[in-house]
C-alpha cells in the first residue's frame, strides 16, 4: 500500500491529477516594445502556447494575481541573490578556518551586493558581507584591511553598533573606533535633481521625494537610487568628500527591471538570475521567457522552478517581425514540456538566453507598477539574518579554533545543450 505522502503527491501531480501544466508568460525582451504593444505581444505568445493543448499559459494579468504581494521579493532575489550566494560561500570557507580563501569570495559578494542596489533597497546582506570580510581580516591580523571593510559598513549606517555578545571584543573595539572616525569627519553634502516626480533612496534608505534634495551625509561612497512610481530609475555610486558637495542629475530611464550588463555572458547570467527569482514566487508552473539576442536572432526558453532546470533555447531569425518570429517558436517550445509538467530531461540545458533585462515593459510593470489585486496577501521581506559571532565561535573543532582565537586576540596558531553557445555559465 502506498504511503499517504506519496498518494498526496501523486494526486496533486499534473500527470496523475489530469491537470494541464501551467506556464507563466511575463513579456518579451524586445527593444522598443513598450506599452500596449508589449502587452499584446505577451498575450499573443500565451495564446500560441495555449493552442498547442500541451500547456495552460497564463497571460501577464493572470500571472500578476499569482505573484501579488511578492513583487519586492522577486526584485530582491534577482538583484541580491547572486551576491548572497557568494556571501554564503564565504561564510562556509570562514567556518572551515580558511579566511584567506574566504576573503576574495566575500569581496566578490560585496561587489555584487553593491551593484544590486541599482534595483533593491535592502542593504542588510551588504552590511553582513562587509562585517564578515572585516572579521576575516581581523582573524589574519590585517587591521588595515579590516578597518577599510568596517568603514564601508559604517558609512552606510553611521548609527550601527555591534553587540558585544555577538562579536568578540577586538572586533567591537576596532569597529567602534572606525565608526567614531566616520561620524566625526566633516559632513559632505549631496544634491540630487530629477526632472520628474520620483523617490530618492540613499544607501537603501528612502529620503522621500527628490524635489531637488540637498542632504548632509558622512563622507564616503554612497549608493543613490532615484525611482519613479512606475519603475523608471537612475542609479549611481557617488563619492562624497568631506566638506564638499556632490551632485546627481537623475536622468530617469524607461521603466525596466534593471540595467543590462554589457557582455554576452553577463547578460546570460542576468537572465538566469531574473527568471530564477520569478520562478521562485510564481509557483506551480513553468516560466516562459524570450526576446532578442545580441546576435540579432530571437530566442524562446523555459524555466522550471520545480527542478531548477532551464530548457534548451529555441532560436530563429527575427526578420522584420521579431515578436511574430518568437510566437512561431511556441509549438516547438511546448513540445519541450514533459507529461508531468516539467522540462523534458532530454531538453534540459545549462545555457540561458543572453537577453537585455532592461527591455521588458510587461515584466517591469508587473513588478514595479502592478494592477490592484484587491485581497492579495502581502509578503514582507524578511531578508538574511545578521551573521552572529556566537555561531562562528561554535565552530572551533580542528583549525577553526585558530581563527577564532586570533580574532579574539589570543595566540594564533559550468556548458551544455542549447542551440546557441555563448560561453560557460558559472
Amino acid at each position: 500500500m502506498l504511503a499517504l505522502p506519496l498518494l498526496l503527491h501523486l494526486a496533486l501531480h499534473p500527470a496523475y491529477a489530469g491537470a494541464t501544466p501551467k506556464a507563466y508568460v511575463v513579456g518579451l525582451h524586445v527593444p522598443g516594445l513598450l506599452g500596449d504593444a508589449s502587452g499584446d505581444a505577451a498575450e499573443a505568445l500565451a495564446k500560441a502556447l495555449d493552442a498547442t493543448g500541451k500547456v495552460d499559459a497564463l497571460d501577464p494579468s493572470e500571472t500578476s494575481r499569482v505573484i501579488a504581494g511578492r513583487e519586492t521579493l522577486i526584485l530582491d532575489g534577482y538583484a541580491l541573490g547572486p551576491g548572497q550566494k557568494r556571501l554564503q560561500e564565504g561564510r562556509v570557507l570562514y567556518d572551515r578556518a580558511e579566511p584567506d580563501q574566504a576573503i576574495p569570495v566575500l569581496q566578490d559578494a560585496v561587489d555584487q551586493l553593491a551593484n544590486g542596489l541599482a534595483v533593491s533597497t535592502d542593504v542588510r546582506s551588504l552590511h553582513e558581507a562587509l562585517m564578515l570580510l572585516g572579521v576575516c581580516h581581523v582573524g589574519l591580523g590585517d587591521d588595515a584591511s579590516a578597518r577599510a571593510a568596517f568603514q564601508r559598513s559604517a558609512i552606510l549606517d553611521p548609527s550601527r553598533e555591534l553587540d558585544a555578545v555577538n562579536y568578540p571584543p577586538s572586533v567591537v573595539s576596532l569597529f567602534n573606533d572606525v565608526r567614531t572616525s566616520v561620524a566625526r569627519a566633516s559632513p559632505a553634502r549631496l544634491t540630487v535633481r530629477a526632472s520628474t516626480d520620483a523617490e530618492l533612496f540613499i544607501d537603501g534608505h528612502s529620503r522621500g521625494p527628490v524635489a531637488d534634495a540637498s542632504i548632509a551625509l558622512v563622507p564616503g561612497t554612497h549608493y543613490v537610487l532615484v525611482r519613479s512610481a512606475n519603475g523608471a530609475s537612475h542609479f549611481e555610486a557617488v563619492v562624497a568628500d568631506a566638506g564638499g558637495t556632490a551632485t546627481v542629475d537623475a536622468l530617469l530611464s524607461e521603466r525596466s527591471v534593471g540595467p543590462a550588463a554589457e557582455s554576452v555572458p553577463s547578460r546570460s547570467r542576468q537572465t538566469r538570475d531574473l527568471y530564477t527569482a520569478v520562478g521562485t514566487y510564481a509557483t506551480g508552473g513553468l516560466v516562459v521567457f524570450g526576446g532578442m539576442l545580441p546576435s540579432g536572432q530571437v530566442a524562446l526558453q523555459l524555466y522550471s522552478p520545480t527542478s531548477g532546470n532551464f530548457s534548451k533555447m529555441l532560436t530563429g531569425d527575427a526578420g522584420e517581425d521579431p515578436v511574430g518570429a518568437i510566437v512561431d517558436l511556441a509549438p516547438a517550445l511546448a513540445a519541450y514540456i514533459s507529461d508531468n509538467g516539467d522540462v523534458r530531461s532530454d531538453r534540459v540545458s545549462a545555457q540561458v538566453a543572453a537577453l537585455d533585462v532592461s527591455e521588458n515593459d510587461v515584466l517591469a510593470g508587473l513588478l514595479y507598477d502592478p494592477p490592484d489585486n484587491t485581497g492579495s496577501v502581502v509578503v514582507e521581506r524578511s531578508g538574511p539574518k545578521w551573521y552572529v559571532w556566537a555561531g562562528l565561535g561554535a565552530v572551533v573543532a580542528g583549525g577553526g579554533a585558530a581563527v577564532t582565537a586570533a580574532a579574539l586576540g589570543g595566540g594564533a596558531t559550468e556548458p551544455g545543450g542549447g542551440t546557441v553557445t555563448f560561453g560557460p555559465i558559472p
